[in-house]
C-alpha cells in the first residue's frame, strides 16, 4: 500500500483490461488520466451511469459533483465505496507490476 503506482500504465488497455473494476474502461481512463487515489475514485464514479455526464468537464467540476446523490434511480458510487475500490485497483496494479518484473 505504501508503493506509489505507475499511473501512466492506466493509459494502456493491455494493463487496464486486467484490473478489477476498470477493465473495459480504458477509454475513460485515457481521457481523465488519473494521477492519485481521489482522481481514480472519481474515474470509477464516472464509469457509473449517473455521473457519466462529467467525463469531459474537468477535474474541478468532477470533484465537486461526483459524490452528489443523483435525482433519479441511476446507479452511482458513494465516495467511501469509490475510494475503497480505487485502493483495490492500485493494489491490483502494483501486484501486476511486481509479477511482471
Amino acid at each position: 500500500m505504501n508503493k506509489e503506482p505507475l499511473w501512466e500504465l492506466l493509459q494502456h488497455n493491455e494493463v487496464v483490461d486486467q484490473l478489477f473494476h476498470v477493465s473495459g474502461h480504458g477509454d475513460i481512463l485515457r481521457i481523465l488520466k488519473p494521477s492519485d487515489v481521489e482522481e481514480l475514485a472519481c474515474a470509477l464514479a464516472i464509469i457509473r451511469p449517473a455521473k457519466r455526464y462529467l467525463l469531459n468537464t474537468g477535474w474541478e467540476k468532477i470533484k465537486n459533483e461526483a459524490w452528489t446523490k443523483p435525482d433519479g434511480n441511476q446507479y452511482y458510487f458513494k465516495k467511501a465505496h469509490a475510494i475503497s475500490y480505487a485502493f483495490a485497483v492500485i493494489v491490483h496494479l502494483n501486484l501486476i507490476c511486481e509479477h511482471a518484473i
